[in-house]
This record gives C-alpha cells, structure tokens and sequence, in this order.
C-alpha cells in the first residue's frame, strides 16, 4: 500500500489529475476503474478531466482502500 501510495503522490506532485493518477498508479482501465467503484465510466472521465466532485473522489478511495486525504483537493 505504501508503494501505492508513493506512486500517486509522485504522480500528484507532477500535476497529474487525481483519478487519472489512481487509475494509472493501480493499473485500472476506466472500464474496470468503474466496475471497482460502482462510479460511471462517464462520471470517471469527468473527473479526469478536472471536474470536482468530493462525494464522488472520497468514493472512489473508498473502493479502492486508499485513505481519503489522496483525494482530498
């Protein structure tokens, strides 16, 4: 998990989006990234394309284990 955890905040840190760093850092398809998380694949594009909804990123960590403050804007 600390591994996990590095890999996004190294994502993070570099400017990459939130949900795409998740995705990418845990090697998830948007498809199965929705599936995981019970979110639309539409719902995950929209977030990672910058739309900001705090329900939904707490939602997403949650379904994945990881601690909300990776989410938190």
């Amino acid at each position: 998990m600390a591994e996990l955890i590095e890999a996004i905040t190294v994502a993070l840190s570099s400017g990459t989006n939130p949900v795409t760093a998740i995705r990418e850092a845990t090697g998830y398809t948007i498809e199965q990234l929705a599936v995981t998380s019970g979110l639309a694949e539409a719902e995950l594009v929209d977030l990672e394309a910058g739309s900001v909804d705090q329900v939904r990123l707490t939602r997403l960590a949650s379904a994945l284990g990881l601690p909300e403050s990776v989410v938190t804007q």
